[in-house]
């Protein structure tokens, strides 16, 4: 039997529509064993129905062709009914496939973009993929290889590199971690960005005893956000265990948020990290005593005071010059 294949083109579970392509050199012969309606013919869906078993049980489907060897089948999404139909061609001798195992099987810009463009978490990130998948890529590529000045060949090829790292976040969110001492607000903070109370805040110091995330979107981009526990000297073994945790959240961090507390002196704080991806905000300004030791980012997690200018400066550090409409970005497939 010629090789024919079922593939699933919409997600598991609940929706109000399933969509199959039935795709191979017998692939009308072995539908039209089942088909109760007219053929497929031309570029036009038509309606009937599909016979899923021998007693007469049916299904209605529509079902246009999109090639000469293959039917896109559409039914309704119950996922009982959508089993059925996947079970009645692999019984016919199909074999099951995926929709990225079928149609994005290399390793191209075009054949990446498709397979991450349905896990896009924002519109901007999709727009992104969709901009690559359409050869946008391809085409800036070509178009620097055509080039004879060799300065702008190089700034073209320098604005790529530049935009990897981006291409390596459009699906998975940038990391972002909250970290200082213990009662420095940050649990507050994370609230504050997130808009809602995903953290516990106690006046207590030691509340956050393991790392607590939550996910938004800046400027279209999608970040997560990372409270962890603060630091502190202490002999609670969770405690302890929870600044181990925090250690480890700091070196897989995209951006680590040094939270200062701007009513504590600066010779009581514990030492701010010294490394290239660490910014510092100071906390608590709402309470006017701003020992902020010319700090770049002063916010009140209490009252929303500089919560927006602090925000804007994180997405710049991620991104700091964000790709144009239809601009190449690089993906790595990683």
């Amino acid at each position: 039997m010629p090789h024919l294949e079922i593939i699933r083109l919409t997600p598991p579970g609940r929706g109000a529509v399933a969509s199959f392509l039935l795709s191979g050199e017998n692939a009308e012969d072995t539908f039209l064993r089942y088909w109760a309606g007219k053929i497929p013919e031309g570029g036009h869906p038509i309606w009937g129905r599909l016979q899923l078993t021998k007693n007469g049980v049916c299904e209605e489907a529509v079902v246009h062709r999109t090639a000469h060897d293959e039917l896109e089948i559409h039914v309704h999404g119950g996922e009982q009914i959508a089993s059925a139909i996947e079970t009645l061609f692999l019984q016919a001798g199909a074999a099951s496939k995926t929709w990225l195992e079928h149609f994005a099987t290399g390793s191209s810009q075009q054949d990446l973009a498709l397979q991450l463009l349905p896990f896009a978490p924002t519109e901007r990130t999709a727009q992104i993929l969709l901009d690559q998948y359409n050869g946008v890529y391809d085409r800036e590529m070509a178009a620097i290889e055509r080039l004879s000045c060799e300065e702008e060949r190089k700034q073209r090829l320098d604005r790529l590199q530049k935009l990897i790292p981006l291409g390596k976040h459009l699906v998975e969110p940038f990391r972002v971690v909250l970290a200082g001492a213990s009662n420095a607000g940050k649990s507050s903070l994370l609230n504050a960005i997130l808009g809602f109370q995903r953290s516990l805040v106690y006046s207590l110091p030691g509340t956050t005893r393991d790392v607590v995330s939550g996910q938004t979107a800046l400027d279209g981009f999608p970040v997560t956000f990372f409270d962890t526990a603060g630091f502190r000297i202490t002999d609670d073994a969770l405690e302890l265990q929870g600044m181990d945790k925090s250690l480890g959240s700091l070196a897989d961090a995209d951006l680590v948020i040094w939270v200062i507390d701007s009513t504590v002196e600066e010779s009581e704080r514990p030492p701010c990290p010294v490394e290239p991806n660490v910014m510092i905000c100071c906390n608590k300004i709402d309470l006017g005593q701003k020992r902020a030791g010319g700090v770049s980012l002063p916010v009140s997690a209490l009252t929303g005071e500089g919560i927006e200018s602090f925000l804007d400066a994180i997405i710049r550090r991620l991104v700091p010059v964000p790709p144009k409409p239809q601009e190449a970005v690089p993906l790595t497939g990683e």
